[in-house]
């Protein structure tokens, strides 16, 4: 008669690469948690103009009028958490503790990825701000001056599904028509293959980059839906932003006595941790891609 099984390690998980954390500028573990109320900043915004020289010229040259913008923008928090239920029997409480922090370090940039995409947390729509699906402005009245929490996704050629180099190539130049830095493309990794067939993202260390030099977040959470929350039969939206900062908390787990079910003799473990995330100049552009391959034809045409 055979013995029993022998109890091995399961397969050793690792990260996927080029999510959307490995492209947000961290603020991680800041000493000061105020943040976690939410934050506030002041960025500028324009791309400047230009004049000429005024010799012998008649009448004088333009009178120069501002160039840029130093709008108010705020961003929400949100918590990614996980939690593992199980027996209290045969297992301590650091192993317990320590099975909730690593479901939460493998799923959590995940969950940060779909927050940022939907807005969605806790079970309600647009509970959380900014996030790219969104088709109308969302403003903070009870504060002077009045915050952007949320700008409206501006649609770069309508609802036809491009191919992902002429949708990237066309992000791209709207994204430069207002912004002269460095952005993020944030693309559902539905995707990922066909950019790297057709070659129009390299890698750089832990980071995806276009040929162009902007950032490239590859989202697993990433969900594809447009500005309206609807999604296009075979294809999805891409967007673009400024640069992302990212601001996050510590692992937080509760111990023991407040994760234990007596009703059900179960240890809930639960770990968590609170994340601000919100981006820089260019509110916010999108457009659809095709997930069928190459499109051919005429440019703004899916055939």
């Amino acid at each position: 008669m055979p013995g029993p099984r022998q109890l091995v390690d399961p397969p050793t998980f690792t990260d996927r690469n080029f999510g959307l954390l490995s492209v947000v500028q961290a603020r991680y573990d800041e000493p000061d948690s105020h943040w976690r109320n939410g934050v506030t900043f002041q960025t500028l915004c324009g791309m400047g103009s230009s004049t000429y020289d005024p010799f012998c010229i008649v009448p004088d040259p333009a009178t120069k009028a501002a160039t840029h913008t130093t709008p108010i923008r705020g961003a929400q928090p949100f918590t990614p958490f996980a939690e593992v239920d199980c027996s209290p029997v045969g297992y301590d409480q650091a192993l317990q503790r320590a099975r909730g922090v690593d479901a939460l370090t493998r799923s959590e940039p995940w969950q940060v990825e779909n927050v940022f995409w939907t807005g969605a947390a806790g079970g309600d729509a647009n509970a959380v701000y900014p996030h790219l699906a969104a088709n109308e402005n969302v403003l903070d009245t009870g504060t002077v001056p009045t915050i952007l929490l949320q700008c409206a996704a501006a649609t770069v050629t309508g609802s036809t599904g491009l191919d992902v180099v002429e949708g990237i190539g066309r992000l791209e130049k709207a994204l430069g028509d207002c912004y002269n830095g460095q952005g993020v493309l944030h693309i559902p990794l539905i995707l990922g293959e066909q950019l790297f067939r057709a070659a129009v993202v390299k890698a750089d260390g832990a980071q995806l980059k276009t040929q162009a030099g902007n950032l490239v977040a590859l989202g697993a959470g990433y969900t594809g839906s447009g500005p309206d929350g609807t999604f296009i039969p075979n294809a999805v939206w891409i967007y673009v932003t400024g640069p992302v900062f990212a601001y996050r908390s510590g692992v937080e787990a509760f111990n023991f006595r407040e994760t234990f079910d007596r009703a059900n003799n179960t240890v809930k473990t639960i770990a968590e941790r609170t994340y601000v995330l919100g981006f820089d100049c260019c509110c916010l552009f999108a457009v659809p891609v095709s997930v069928g391959g190459i499109v051919t034809g005429q440019p703004l045409s899916p055939f």
